[in-house]
């Protein structure tokens, strides 16, 4: 499978009390009644991850016109890229091993007096999503 393009988030992971941890498709999110944490995870929806073939690895974030707005009125300019969207985390990604991995910028170098291995491995869930955080992902 090639990697490297756009990728558009298909599920988002939502907290229930009674079954804990629950990852909903966006159509499942979309018809949830409105509270702070739903709206917060529909604003999640917009999320895409682009893989580069320079080995970077972008999540972008669809930015509000009103976000874009302030950021005019206080003299600052947000960088967007033509779908209005703006990168709020790179990191380097490879394959090794027909496998792929990222390394995220917050390196734990040790555990116990372990060594840690920086380069964490891409999961991949049933349907075949790419698991990143709590938001899973499919090839656009």
């Amino acid at each position: 499978m090639k990697i490297t393009g756009l990728w558009k988030v298909k599920k988002v992971g939502i907290f229930d009390p009674e079954l804990g941890m629950q990852m909903k498709t966006v159509e499942e999110i979309m018809q949830m009644e409105d509270s702070e944490e739903i709206q917060q995870t529909k604003e999640m929806i917009n999320t895409t991850m682009r893989i580069n073939e320079d080995g970077t690895l972008q999540i972008r974030i669809l930015v509000p016109e009103s976000a874009i707005e302030e950021a005019k009125a206080a003299g600052e300019e947000i960088p967007l890229d033509e779908d209005g969207t703006a990168v709020v985390q790179e990191m380097p990604w490879k394959i090794e091993n027909g496998e792929i991995f990222y390394k995220l910028e917050e390196e734990i170098e040790e555990i116990d007096g372990e060594p840690v291995d920086p380069w964490k491995k891409a999961e991949f869930d049933e349907d075949g999503l790419l698991v990143f955080f709590m938001m899973a992902f499919e090839k656009e």
